[in-house]
């Protein structure tokens, strides 16, 4: 049986739609999460715009997404209720971290999600 988690993806097709200035250069990893329960995620970001999407199984609805901690290495945006973008601030290299909170329903869940974000900016080769 399939159980329905929330999860996290990320594609050429999503950053394309999420903005023009989105890069496939950025490597996204994430344990699925029930919503209303906590989560962490894990990217490397090579100094473009990095796109979030977040994905449910049949059934789930998002409420809100907002941001709840700002990272200090650069910028994030909610992008609709379903994605944050997350941009390194020029020259930046180093260690960064966001919060964001999501809300909504599933079939196995439901409530605010705070999800953790921890972010790798390396320098360039």
């Amino acid at each position: 049986m399939r159980h329905l988690f929330l999860s996290l993806a990320m594609t050429g097709a999503v950053l394309g739609a999420a903005t023009t200035a989105a890069s496939a250069l950025c490597n996204i990893s994430a344990r699925p999460f029930v919503m209303g329960q906590p989560g962490r995620i894990a990217m490397v970001v090579a100094g473009e715009p990095c796109r979030i999407s977040l994905q449910a199984g049949e059934r789930s609805r998002f409420d809100s997404l907002n941001v709840v901690a700002r990272p200090r290495g650069g910028r994030v945006f909610a992008d609709g209720r379903t994605g944050v973008v997350y941009t390194p601030r020029h020259g930046f290299v180093g260690q960064d971290s966001f919060v964001i909170a999501v809300t909504g329903t599933s079939s196995i869940g439901s409530g605010t999600s705070e999800l953790h974000v921890d972010v790798d900016v390396p320098r360039p080769r």
